[in-house]
């Protein structure tokens, strides 16, 4: 092919947008780094604190929390596939107020607020290819925050001092040294969104497979019992090309 003066300019322009042409095209492997905000609750405390059968006239009441957290994640997907991996790290908390009452005219709040930090992975499939995804996965976490539980009463007013109660700080201390977090396993799933110019969406539910909190031996006949975590998690995140 012989190139004139005339079609020269032509032929510099296209090699000088060449690496815009190339830049522009999209990566297999992106970075996602979002953050999140959600809503958590763990079952089965109120049953550690007071087991079956031991007195009646009582009434307990979950409260779950908002809480938050954040992932950087690796994501794998080929423009053309229907399926895609993602993993990396992943921090989140899990906040519970677990409030008793009974007709003696008792009450307590235990907050419990815990941090994580760990692995995530997850299966997506694109059922479009691209934009709308379906995720399945888990997360496995260490305890940053084992003694994580507040505890406030009415045990020191004047009509309790008969029972001999221990102080309201020494119940905390107590049940900080005595019920203490447990490192986290959980699956999930849930739905997401990338929007071609990066931003991405994505609404999770988890399960966790481990007791939240571990029940060592006391003197206040708190019992082990079965304690499971739900959350659920809503992120923004960035997709940055790799």
């Amino acid at each position: 092919m012989i190139f004139s003066k005339a079609n020269l300019p032509a032929l510099m322009l296209a090699v000088s947008l060449m690496p815009l042409h190339a830049m522009a095209q999209e990566s297999d492997v992106k970075l996602n780094v979002s953050v999140s905000g959600g809503y958590s609750v763990n079952n089965g405390v109120s049953d550690i604190l007071v087991p079956e059968d031991y007195y009646s006239n009582y009434e307990f009441k979950d409260k779950g929390q908002f809480v938050l957290g954040g992932n950087v994640l690796c994501l794998y997907h080929k423009p053309t596939s229907l399926f895609g991996v993602e993993g990396g790290f992943a921090y989140y908390q899990k906040y519970t107020d677990l409030s008793y009452s009974d007709n003696q005219g008792l009450e307590y709040t235990v907050e419990q607020r815990y941090h994580y930090l760990g692995l995530m992975a997850a299966i997506k499939i694109y059922p479009w290819k691209h934009g709308f995804n379906v995720s399945a996965g888990g997360r496995v976490s260490a305890i940053l925050s084992p003694k994580g539980i507040s505890y406030t009463s009415n045990q020191e007013d004047e009509k309790f001092s008969k029972f001999e109660w221990a102080t309201t700080s020494e119940t905390e201390r107590q049940m900080n040294e005595k019920l203490t977090a447990r490192p986290d396993a959980a699956i999930g799933g849930g739905l997401g969104y990338e929007f071609s110019f990066g931003l991405n969406l994505n609404l999770r539910y988890y399960y966790g497979l481990s007791n939240t909190i571990r029940t060592e031996t006391n003197d206040f006949n708190w019992a082990e019992k079965k304690n499971n975590s739900h959350s659920i998690e809503f992120s923004v995140g960035y997709l940055f090309n790799l």
